[in-house]
């Protein structure tokens, strides 16, 4: 059945593959639905689920091992790219970046060196009008500020079209990041409400006291292993009954509550495919105003990271059925 399974889920996402890529839909494609009878399910068929569940988790995890791999062999490009652009911003020459890709075989010498060039050709300063600044009074700030925004009122004069292009960059800057942040923060206040909620079903004080009484219980029967007389016998077969009632009210109690969670969980991680392409659409960008360098990552890895989360928590759909068939 697994293999079955597992060459249906890759006929499946074959069919979404465009030039080697699959979407997250894809994935989402292919989870099955969450099941409405845990605490009946036999062994045999809670296996089978979990079976299932696990080949869509492997294949969840190539894929993302598949794009890692695809970024780690372009970072080289990428950061190379950067540093042409940084030094072309900084007036710095082939000789300094490759000395700054050396970074360990510098003296202070030499870095200060670069450093001063790089804050020459940019801001018209240098190393240590930045170190004293750190110690000048407030006044003392207060003048620099003044005289600094004067030469830079000129710089405008002189060529306005650059003024306006740096001004625009960084409110770009200041604005996506603003919005990368707000996105990012709504979506883990969220995640964070849903691992709450499952912690408060896990640390329920009823649940232990259920399982310390099927704990108990089950040591007792295990004493009671190789008894053959009558009331040996019969007080076995009692504490099998217990144990089976509390395993039922156990998985009745909670396996509801984590299903609902589940159902919400999943129209969540659903909903937040489009928000997930434009947290990489804003990744991108920020990129782009920062190194200058266009990312050629595919898109949807962030969510299909989400997916596997869910995925993950299906995973336990099980864990409150403690019977063994």
């Amino acid at each position: 059945m697994k293999k079955t399974f597992m060459l249906a889920a890759v006929l499946i996402l074959g069919a979404s593959v465009s030039f080697a890529q699959v979407t997250p839909e894809a994935f989402i494609g292919i989870l099955p639905a969450i099941p409405n009878n845990v605490c009946s399910m036999k062994m045999a068929e809670r296996n089978q689920y979990i079976s299932r569940i696990d080949t869509i988790m492997q294949l969840i995890d190539n894929e993302i091992a598949r794009r890692n791999e695809e970024i780690d062999a372009n970072s080289s490009t990428e950061e190379q790219q950067a540093l042409n652009n940084v030094a072309s911003q900084y007036g710095l020459s082939n000789d300094d970046i490759k000395k700054l890709q050396n970074e360990e075989g510098m003296t202070e010498e030499e870095k200060n060196e670069i450093i001063n060039k790089a804050l020459q050709n940019k801001h018209n300063m240098t190393l240590d009008e930045t170190k004293k600044f750190d110690k000048m009074t407030k006044e003392g700030k207060k003048s620099w500020g003044e005289a600094y925004g004067t030469e830079k009122m000129a710089d405008v004069q002189t060529d306005p079209q650059k003024s306006q292009e740096e001004q625009y960059q960084n409110k770009s800057l200041y604005e996506l990041t603003n919005i990368q942040k707000h996105i990012i923060d709504s979506l883990k206040a969220i995640e964070s409400k849903f691992a709450q909620q499952i912690s408060d079903i896990d640390n329920d004080p009823d649940a232990k006291v259920m399982l310390d009484n099927i704990a108990k219980w089950d040591k007792e029967a295990l004493d009671l292993m190789g008894e053959t007389d009558n009331e040996g016998m019969q007080k076995m077969t009692e504490l099998e009954n217990k144990i089976k009632t509390e395993k039922d009210k156990y998985c009745s109690k909670y396996t509801p509550k984590y299903i609902d969670i589940l159902k919400k969980y999943e129209s969540y991680t659903k909903s937040s495919m489009p928000v997930c392409y434009r947290i990489e659409a804003i990744s991108s960008r920020l990129t782009k105003l920062q190194t200058g360098v266009d990312l050629k990552h595919e898109p949807g890895l962030v969510g299909i990271g989400k997916i596997a989360d869910y995925v993950h928590l299906l995973q336990g759909v099980f864990k409150y059925n403690l019977l063994k068939d």
